[in-house]
């Protein structure tokens, strides 16, 4: 399977319990709950004091998911489900919470278990249109975007200025193989704020993937430039996901080639450019006849 992923994840921003970032050892990720805290204290023994604030640590959901977000950061997926998964349990009832849980579980290559968690949860609450937002791109990574267009349409109805919503609803058109109506959407999330990157590389996708190359190409390198230098990781990752696709149906395979290897195995970058040509092979098929 190709490890490309062009578009940009699922928006988890802002979902987190607000509170001071922890920072705790990296050995501390390793270990069990009960040996965590003992191990990370900072003072030289314990009191009665300490253990009663241990025993608080373990059931306050807000101190569970900041160390689940910290150890998500830092790349360890299976601290991250734990802590969530218990903070959770604590309080089923916390939306930002399950959302994290949710994120953990996303990163740790678990999404339809994300989704087992949130859709129960977003039909409970049908006016929550960050949950609505994240449940809808995980639809559309589960290969679900009809389930995904009806969920983003109802919550375009009740915020049609949401920009999320708007690049969201043309992601699951252009998945639809709806290019047309997708670009509509991000045309129109562009006119409430031309800076949206994740609006800028979705729509450059859309048009390569309607055969306009140039065009494409046209928003993607400067963008790249724009971006260069700054902290916007997952969008340097989506821009330069999205030229190599661009490269790709086009027929250019140096320059795919060249950002591919630059990121990924030699196993893999061969991967991606089979599956683009496979793609721009089926696209042509497409275009001669219409």
């Amino acid at each position: 399977m190709p490890h490309l992923l062009s578009r940009t994840q699922p928006d988890f921003s802002s979902l987190i319990p607000s509170g001071p970032s922890m920072r705790l050892p990296k050995f501390c990720f390793l270990l069990s709950f009960p040996v965590l805290l003992s191990a990370c204290a900072q003072t030289p023994a314990t009191t009665p004091d300490t253990t009663r604030q241990m025993m608080q640590a373990a059931q306050n959901p807000d101190a569970l998911a900041r160390i689940g977000q910290t150890a998500l950061q830092t790349g360890d997926l299976a601290t991250a489900v734990t802590f969530y998964g218990r903070a959770v349990a604590l309080r089923p009832d916390r939306i930002d919470l399950q959302l994290g849980y949710a994120q953990a579980l996303t990163a740790n290559g678990k999404p339809n278990e994300a989704l087992g968690l949130l859709m129960p949860l977003a039909a409970k609450n049908p006016d929550n249109s960050q949950l609505s937002l994240v449940t809808s791109r995980l639809l559309i990574e589960a290969g679900r975007p009809r389930e995904a267009l009806n969920r983003l349409q109802a919550a375009f109805r009740q915020n049609p200025s949401d920009n999320r919503v708007l690049v969201a609803l043309g992601v699951a058109l252009d998945t639809l193989g709806n290019q047309q109506a997708a670009q509509g959407y991000y045309q129109k999330a562009l006119a409430l704020n031309p800076d949206d990157v994740a609006a800028r590389t979705d729509i450059a996708l859309s048009l390569a993937l309607s055969g306009s190359y140039p065009q494409a190409i046209g928003i993607l390198r400067p963008l790249r430039s724009e971006l260069a230098g700054t902290d916007q990781i997952s969008h340097i990752n989506a821009v330069e996901n999205a030229l190599a696709l661009v490269y790709g149906l086009m027929g250019d395979q140096t320059s795919s080639a060249a950002i591919l290897r630059h990121r990924m195995s030699e196993k893999q970058a061969q991967e991606n450019l089979t599956f683009y040509n496979a793609i721009r092979s089926s696209s042509h098929e497409a275009f001669s006849q219409q």
